[in-house]
C-alpha cells in the first residue's frame, strides 16, 4: 500500500508557546506532516515562498507585521492553505467567517484545533486551489475597504457584530443596536428588544467601525444610535442630556455636543 504524502504545515506566531501548543497538537494527530515554523511576519513569507507549505496557522497579530500584511505580500498563485489564528480581533473574525476561511481564537480548545486541522487537510487533500484563491482575493477586497458585500455597508461601516457565545457566533444587525456601554474592557451592546451583549473592544475602536450616520459618541462611555433617541433635553449652562426610546438617559459631554446637536438638527 502506498504511503500518503506528507503534508507542509507552516506554524507561524511569534509567541514561543503558542506555536509550541499547534506542534503538540499536531504531534498527537496520525496526520503525515512535515512541519514547519516562523516567528514572524518576514519569515512567513519567505518559508511560503521557499519551502511550499501546504497549510498555515497564521497569526494576526505578530511583532513586525499582520497576517493580512503577509497575505497581501504574497502573489496570490503563492498562497496556501490558510487557518488564522487571533487572540481578540473579533473584527477580523468577521471577515474570516463570512468568506468561510477557518480561523482559531485563543484560547480554543483541542477539539476546535482538530476540527479546524481536520477542514484544512481535506482542502488540501481536494486540491482547492482555484476556489481558495478567490476567496482570498475577496477578503483582500474586504480588507482593503472595497467589499460591500461582507457584513459591511458599502463604506467600510459594520452593518452586524459578530459575538462568541461558548461555542456560538450570535449576529446583531447594527440597525437593531441601541446603544453601546464602556465595561472595563468590553463594550456592553443593548438591542432595541432590550438584549444584552457583550463585546471584547474599546469604544474607541468600535465607534470608528460604527457607521456615523446612525451611531454618535455622546460621551466618554457611552454610543447612541440616533434612530433611537426619544429626547434631548436641556439642562442649563450649556449642558444636554440624552433620553433613549427605553428610558436610559446618557449626560451629552462638551467634548461631543457640537456634533451631536448638529447631527441631531438642534442648534445650542
Amino acid at each position: 500500500m502506498k504511503e500518503p504524502t506528507p503534508i507542509k504545515i507552516l506554524i507561524a506566531d511569534d509567541e514561543t508557546l503558542a506555536r509550541k501548543r499547534i506542534e503538540t497538537f499536531l504531534e498527537e494527530t496520525s496526520f503525515p506532516i512535515i512541519l514547519l515554523q516562523a516567528s514572524n511576519g518576514k519569515q512567513t513569507i519567505d518559508k511560503i515562498l521557499n519551502d511550499t507549505p501546504d497549510l498555515v496557522f497564521l497569526d494576526i497579530k505578530m511583532t513586525d507585521m499582520t497576517g493580512f500584511d503577509v497575505l497581501q505580500q504574497l502573489p496570490k498563485e503563492s498562497i496556501p492553505e490558510i487557518i488564522f489564528v487571533t487572540a481578540f480581533d473579533t473584527f477580523a473574525v468577521q471577515a474570516f467567517e463570512v468568506q468561510a476561511l477557518d480561523f482559531l481564537l485563543k484560547p480554543y480548545k483541542k477539539a476546535r484545533f482538530l476540527e479546524a486541522l481536520e477542514r484544512g487537510m481535506l482542502r488540501v487533500q481536494q486540491s482547492q486551489e482555484h476556489s481558495f484563491s478567490e476567496k482570498v482575493e475577496e477578503l483582500m477586497k474586504y480588507i482593503s475597504g472595497n467589499k460591500p458585500e461582507l457584513g459591511d455597508t458599502p463604506a467600510g461601516y459594520l452593518d452586524k457584530i459578530v459575538l462568541k457565545s461558548n461555542k456560538k457566533y450570535i449576529f446583531v444587525a447594527t440597525e437593531n443596536v441601541q446603544y453601546i456601554k464602556a465595561s472595563g474592557y468590553y463594550a456592553e451592546i443593548f438591542t432595541h428588544k432590550g438584549e444584552k451583549h457583550l463585546y471584547r473592544i474599546s469604544m474607541t475602536e468600535l465607534s470608528q467601525k460604527l457607521d456615523p450616520t446612525s451611531f454618535s459618541r455622546v460621551n466618554r462611555s457611552a454610543i447612541v444610535n440616533r434612530n433611537f433617541v426619544k429626547e434631548v433635553i436641556s439642562e442649563g449652562l450649556g449642558d444636554f442630556s440624552i433620553v433613549m426610546t427605553d428610558q436610559t438617559a446618557f449626560p451629552l459631554s462638551k467634548t461631543h455636543k457640537s456634533t451631536f446637536l448638529k447631527q441631531m438638527g438642534i442648534r445650542s
